[in-house]
């Protein structure tokens, strides 16, 4: 819950400077001033329609955008480590922590880092059966994806 909220609160934040960006500082880069009052967005019917509705779309992406996907191997966690070091490097993520019930993944580019606003963690629960890998949708699609192709690989040879 903890985790839902810090997200939500984070997207809540990307949004609103979009939303300033896109009312302030474009018209003062266009050479225009900015030629509305808050109260006067405030009190539009579709301007309050457009907020509701960029609250309701921050309310639904921290469950849409994070996963836990629950990974099946053939042996052990530590059997395998290697598969999970590899495809995590394969994609430019670095270890940043490790304890033997959890091992936390981080991407190595500080400026993608900042970009998703720190949230780009994968965590693997390697003491659970199956092994569950938590994070971004995208981050976690691509790993798993690369895991089954590794160990397919592994197997065939």
């Amino acid at each position: 819950m903890n985790d839902y909220l810090r997200r939500l609160a984070k997207f809540l934040i990307y949004l609103f400077i979009i939303f300033a960006i896109v009312l302030v500082v474009f018209p003062l880069i266009m050479g225009q001033k900015p030629d509305f009052s808050f109260n006067e967005i405030i009190h539009d019917q579709k301007m309050t329609l457009f907020l509701l509705l960029i609250i309701a779309y921050a309310l639904v992406y921290p469950v849409i955008a994070y996963i836990k996907v629950k990974r099946h191997l053939n042996g052990s966690f530590d059997d395998n480590r290697e598969i999970f070091e590899k495809a995590f490097s394969t994609f430019e993520f670095i270890k940043s922590e490790e304890r033997p019930d959890k091992i936390v993944y981080r991407k190595k580019s500080k400026f993608v880092r900042f970009i998703q606003w720190y949230e780009d963690g994968v965590v693997i629960l390697p003491s659970e059966n199956p092994v569950i890998i938590s994070g971004m949708r995208k981050s976690v699609t691509r790993i798993d994806k690369m895991i089954d192709h590794l160990i397919a690989k592994k197997s065939q040879d």
